[in-house]
């Protein structure tokens, strides 16, 4: 098995800001990251299949009994290229108190660059270490697109936040039948602040994280018992996308000494 070593990694990023007036400014940042022999972790590594031989791999395995088998392994290089924009309203007078508004959004695509780098006793014997599954991870198991809508009102004493953010969406693709991938659509999560002080020294705000009780699409395993681990999972255990714990509410009181 060979020895892990040093990722390495190149990036470019370039950026401009425009203040279009005092209180209005817009940002747009563009980035590159390229990453040689990325650390990952491969899929699972067992039985061929064919009980008439036992090939070296399964040897081992059977030497230590054990069915499968993963590690950490330089597999693939990869490129990241995104873009961030920002827009900042601020100071807007509305009725008695100020409006700040912000848009933000990140725009990002990932791609394997070159062959899978697999260990020879691997390769030799027909393993595929960083299957379709373990590609997606990288690739399509990520939002590749997210949009935020914060709006900030301060009025005398109270404060006000609303912050809408889109996650896009994501993609589950199975280890080796392209027929059980599954895409969970993106969906916007609303998060509220409010927040009020009683004096100099002493205040408080309730949050609710998820307003509207926005849940991730349910997984659809489409018969395929490996994919929701025989029903034990309902939503997609195997993608970042957001959470899905629903609505939760949280209050806090701060004191200065």
């Amino acid at each position: 098995m060979p020895q892990l070593t040093a990722e390495t990694s190149k990036n470019i990023s370039a950026g401009i800001t425009y203040k279009v007036k005092p209180n209005l400014s817009v940002s747009a940042d563009f980035y590159n990251v390229k990453v040689d022999d990325r650390v990952l972790f491969t899929g699972e590594i067992g039985f061929d299949g064919d009980d008439g031989s036992t090939n070296p791999v399964e040897s081992v395995l059977i030497a230590n009994s054990i069915t499968s088998l993963k590690f950490f392994v330089n597999a693939v290089s990869t490129s990241t290229s995104g873009v961030d924009l920002v827009v900042n309203y601020t100071n807007i007078d509305l009725g008695k108190g100020l409006l700040n508004a912000t848009l933000a959004a990140n725009f990002n695509e990932t791609t394997i660059e070159g062959a899978i780098d697999t260990p020879a006793i691997f390769a030799a014997n027909g393993y595929e270490i960083f299957n379709r599954k373990e590609q997606a991870r990288i690739t399509s198991a990520r939002p590749k697109s997210k949009v935020l809508l914060g709006l900030d009102y301060d009025l005398n004493k109270w404060d006000f936040i609303v912050n809408n953010t889109y996650f896009g969406e994501v993609t589950w693709q199975h280890g080796s039948n392209p027929a059980f991938d599954q895409t969970f659509a993106g969906k916007v999560l609303t998060d509220l602040i409010v927040g009020y002080e009683f004096n100099e020294k002493v205040s408080g705000n309730i949050s609710v994280n998820n307003l509207f009780n926005v849940y991730p699409d349910e997984l659809d395993a489409k018969g395929d018992v490996v994919t929701d681990l025989g029903g034990r999972f309902k939503y997609a255990w195997e993608v970042n996308q957001f959470g899905f714990n629903g609505t939760i509410i949280n209050a806090s009181l701060a004191f200065k000494f």
